[in-house]
């Protein structure tokens, strides 16, 4: 199978290092001085899982020279949804999988309408990786895992094809069969965690170790299951005490990107994230206080730091 990585950035580029390690065809659209230092130098992977460095990694400079890919790992930022996708349109052939793995959860859906629902499959990435400096990958802790399937929980050549993919790679991963309802479940976790890391500009362990902290944490993973919930999705009632725990395993220093978009200055994923629960409540009848807190002290950071546009 030929994969190609769309937004070669932590997600991206861990990924599909090890899928490239292990002999697969693997294309890296990466832009900038990050793909220039890939094809200069390669691309390196620094993981508590085990570094790797590939050589000479196929990162072209035209989508045109790629031709028709078997999977497509879509991992750009959630602003740029609309114009890769335009960009990834002469790479599908009439089965080729697209398999978004961002944080919110909106994606899939457009993509559906962008590409047709018949290319996209739904994903979820658990990993905490960022570019450390152009062409190398810095992954912290020991979680790394994909979680991938067709949206209508049927089965496929396709999903078995990435599944026997990871396991030959070493990467951790599971076939989902209401992939759907596993996107929520991270968005659960995902966006109540970079909102509170970036209101208090604390790592994981700050947030967690403090009772104040800790309590909007809660509050905010509370308000975010129970706009899925109302929004249709079968989230169980003890989700947010189940994942409040899996947090509390992470490395105390992990980072979500979003507060290291926020202390590099850069535009945020905040109106997917905090402020797509916002949207979604105040749409459902669902009151949303702790989580408008958040994204009001957040929004004059959205577009950047203040004063640098």
């Amino acid at each position: 199978m030929k994969y190609v990585i769309v937004g070669v950035g932590g997600v991206g580029g861990y990924f599909g290092a090890r899928l490239a390690a292990d002999g697969n065809e693997v294309a890296f659209l990466a832009r900038g001085a990050h793909g220039d230092a890939m094809r200069r130098n390669g691309l390196s992977v620094k993981s508590p899982c085990g570094d790797l460095h590939i050589d000479a990694p196929d990162v072209p400079a035209d989508v045109a020279d790629i031709g028709f890919a078997d999977v497509i790992l879509f991992c750009v930022k959630l602003w740029d949804v609309d114009a890769a996708a335009a960009q990834i349109k002469p790479l599908l052939a009439h089965d080729t999988a697209v398999i978004p793995v961002q944080n919110g959860v909106t994606t899939c859906d457009r993509l559906a309408e962008l590409l047709g629902p018949h290319h996209v499959m739904g994903g979820v990435a658990k990993i905490s990786a960022v570019i450390e400096s152009p062409g190398v990958i810095r992954h912290k802790g020991r979680l790394a895992q994909l979680i991938f399937g067709e949206r209508d929980g049927t089965a496929s050549w396709r999903q078995d094809g990435v599944s026997t993919a990871c396991q030959s790679a070493g990467i951790e991963h599971r076939v989902s069969n209401a992939i759907d309802r596993d996107i929520w479940e991270k968005f659960v976790l995902l966006a109540p965690l970079a909102g509170a890391a970036c209101f208090y500009r604390a790592p994981v362990g700050a947030v967690i170790g403090d009772p104040d902290r800790h309590a909007l944490l809660a509050e905010l993973m509370r308000e975010t299951a129970a706009v899925g919930r109302a929004a249709g999705v079968a989230l169980d009632d003890g989700l947010v005490e189940r994942i409040l725990r899996q947090v509390h395993d992470f490395d105390p220093s992990t980072k979500p990107s979003m507060l290291v978009d926020l202390e590099r200055g850069r535009r945020l994923e905040l109106d997917w994230l905090t402020g797509e629960v916002v949207r979604l409540g105040r749409d459902l009848d669902v009151a949303t206080p702790a989580s408008n807190k958040v994204y009001d002290a957040l929004r004059p950071y959205a577009n950047g730091a203040p004063g640098t546009a």
